[in-house]
């Protein structure tokens, strides 16, 4: 419940209407309590964007807020020499650009191939560098096609276009064309690229092009597939070979906090491994399509499609030292995998933080069952009752869940929230990414051609913006509606929800001043709390109040 005190003051009601009194009154006196938070949550799904071809991932530039980046698949579709784009969607105005930020030719986008990641440069701003990864032909006699990782470049004469040809970062092939992985990103405490590799293909990780006897994932000796890839993007550790142009991650320590180096990479680069395995981050993976990064805990949640028995989601916590082997082919979700390629849990194996069974599987409900697992991203927008909270969804199924972590009040919690996401408008089916903005809101991207953002309608008081964070910039906001009586909203500067914008308002954005996401993590405030001499305050708001009167 929330408590307000109000004080009258006797100020002549010629010159101001009553809202002046309450304003400066909760100004010079303080006498407020006000809750940090209003009830709510999810309110179901808006659409931002439809009409698109096959989109697979949506994304944003670090320091822009106001664009989302739309990575289609390509077109034709099965073909081996088809052309995919990268939309931008303007948020403050709701339209997509009809010029595309970059068009990509000659991919092979057969079976599970095209364009299947997207991540920008932590320094997009000043470098212009992106990245992406894709499939395409290669000369590699009976191979499906190979993955690249390709870095491009903004468009000094145009911010809304990116300069083709690109420059390759690193490659890899693919004995059959599904398996391909294809999430990249960047690790919000250590800055490397991140890169999701499935096992090649085929069924448990057999057949031709897979190391045997134990398979591509459990191979961690100059083979890229089944694995967490690391690379450091802003050196290049292979000056004489046009296709590595990256550098291998070693110990590190930034400021007073240690980065590991890739666990199977030497301590310094003098000794570097000519076998390939120093890139490898962790291992034991059959498809890890979708992953995400906390950026709050640097936290990394991985989605693993499954054979035919489960569908997991593995968590590797923010200050992990790497190599962790998620069990692949020899576990499958919490089990042994069945059949022949299965074994009892090895020492060294990492299980799934949660796993879900197929359709018809006896005693679960249907609402936690699918077959085709699509990690998504920790929740760390505007919304404070949603902090930390997992959403994942299964393409296949069309539904969408939320995790949360075990506390000390309870256990490992997953909830089916489909119902919570109706859609304002059409039938958006397969869903293929779950990612996030600039400022933490959550898109759900559908290869049925549209993307959706995940309404909620609980703010932090004081956040006006709307941007994760109570600061200077909502104060704009604030004294732009202030004295509004009517029609009040968040953006307008209503922090209690009662209708207008007074000092109670101000005091509740005082209150919360210095939240983030970030801070609520590590529990500090990220700046002290300002404390303005109130009566220049109050003279501010009597003026502001009566020019609109």
């Amino acid at each position: 419940m929330s408590l307000r005190c109000r004080v009258s003051f006797v100020v002549s009601p010629r010159a101001c209407r009553g809202s002046a009194f309450r304003t400066v009154g909760a100004l010079l006196l303080g006498i407020a309590v006000y809750p940090a938070r209003l009830e709510a949550g999810i309110a179901g799904l808006q659409r931002v964007a439809a009409n698109l071809n096959s989109p697979m991932f949506a994304t944003f530039a670090p320091g822009d807020p106001t664009k989302l980046y739309i990575a289609e698949r390509g077109d034709p579709p099965e073909s081996g020499d088809a052309a995919a784009a990268i939309r931008i969607l303007d948020l403050t105005t709701g339209t997509l650009s009809p010029t595309p930020f970059l068009t990509i030719t000659g991919l092979n986008n057969d079976g599970e191939g095209g364009l299947l990641g997207l991540a920008f440069h932590p320094d997009y701003q000043s470098n212009g560098k992106f990245y992406v990864n894709v499939t395409a032909n290669d000369s590699i006699s009976d191979n499906a096609f190979s993955t690249y990782i390709r870095e491009y470049l903004r468009s000094e004469a145009d911010p809304n276009v990116a300069d083709p040809p690109g420059k390759q970062v690193l490659t890899f092939s693919q004995p059959q064309p599904n398996h391909n992985g294809g999430w990249i990103g960047f690790g919000p405490r250590d800055g490397y690229l991140y890169i999701m590799t499935g096992d090649g293909g085929n069924s448990n990780d057999q057949g031709a092009g897979h190391s045997e006897p134990d398979g591509n994932a459990q191979d961690v000796t100059a083979n890229f597939l089944g694995k967490v890839l690391r690379v450091d993007v802003d050196r290049d550790d292979f000056a004489g070979d046009a296709a590595r142009n990256y550098g291998i991650p070693y110990d590190r320590v930034d400021g007073d906090r240690a980065i590991p180096g890739n666990p199977f990479a030497p301590e310094t680069p003098q000794g570097a491994d000519p076998e390939g395995d120093d890139e490898i981050w962790a291992y034991g993976l059959r498809n890890p399509f979708r992953a995400g990064f906390d950026r709050a805990t640097a936290d990394l949640w991985i989605g693993d499609v499954g054979q035919g028995a489960r569908e997991e989601i593995d968590f590797q916590p923010g200050d992990s030292q790497g190599g962790e082997n998620y069990g692949w082919r020899f576990r499958e979700g919490f089990i042994q995998t069945p059949g022949s390629v299965g074994r009892p849990k090895p020492d060294d194996n990492v299980d799934p933080i949660y796993d879900y069974r197929r359709p018809g599987a006896a005693g679960v409900d249907p609402n936690l069952t699918g077959t085709t697992v699509t990690g998504g991203v920790a929740y760390r927008g505007p919304d404070p009752s949603l902090q930390g909270l997992y959403f994942f969804a299964d393409s296949s199924a069309n539904r969408v869940w939320t995790l949360k972590l075990p506390d000390g009040e309870s256990g490992l919690t997953v909830n089916y929230v489909n119902p919570q996401l109706a859609p304002d408008v059409g039938s958006p089916s397969t869903p293929v990414a779950i990612s996030e903005d600039a400022v933490g809101n959550l898109y759900i991207t559908y290869l049925s051609g549209s993307v959706y953002r995940i309404k909620t309608d609980l703010f932090m008081s004081g956040d006006f913006n709307g941007d994760a964070a109570v600061d200077a910039a909502d104060l704009i906001n604030w004294s732009a509606g202030l004295g509004a009586e009517s029609d009040a909203t968040r953006a307008d500067g209503d922090a209690d929800g009662d209708g207008d914008v007074d000092g109670a308002d101000f005091l509740a954005w005082q209150q919360n001043y210095g939240w983030s996401p970030l801070t609520a993590i590590s529990q500090t405030a990220a700046a002290s709390i300002p404390e303005p001499q109130a009566v220049l305050l109050a003279m501010f708001a009597l003026a502001a109040v009566c020019r609109r009167t």
